[in-house]
């Protein structure tokens, strides 16, 4: 297995992982949790479009300077997608409270399903930029 598709993999693994973070912003401005508080994003607002424009562009920058060849910002993107898997356990279970009181909670299984499967992304993300060749050493031998 190459660098370069060890690289493929982690980009590929973030961008993914940007969408759904995106995506997950879009689902829950459509949600009941827009309306919690003062400062909570509606659907298609100033506050929603700069959530997604912060989102994209912590995840952009270090995505390019690591897709330029500086392997240490896996580190950096480490710190950030570990951030990730916190927001995205703590969205679970706030939504997993807030859905077990109420009867009908629009866009419930979507918001879980989009965290669930963003936690599982962000795992295979340390997995594809933390893993070592699995090539057994050869000795030239005669």
């Amino acid at each position: 297995m190459g660098k370069g598709s060890k690289k493929f993999g982690v980009i590929l693994t973030t961008v993914i992982s940007a969408l759904l973070f995106c995506s997950l912003i879009v689902v829950t401005s459509l949600s009941p949790l827009s309306e919690l508080g003062p400062n909570a994003n509606t659907f298609n607002s100033v506050g929603m479009w700069s959530a997604i424009g912060m989102v994209l562009f912590f995840y952009t920058i270090p995505l390019v300077i690591y897709a330029a060849g500086v392997g240490m910002m896996r580190f950096i993107m480490a710190g950030f997608c570990s951030i990730g898997i916190f927001i995205h356990l703590s969205m679970l279970g706030a939504v997993l409270i807030m859905g077990s009181g109420a009867d009908s909670f629009p866009y419930f299984f979507e918001i879980v399903a989009i965290c669930i499967v963003s936690f599982i992304v962000n795992i295979i993300w340390f997995f594809q930029a933390f893993r070592t060749s699995t090539k057994p050493a050869t000795f030239m031998t005669k």
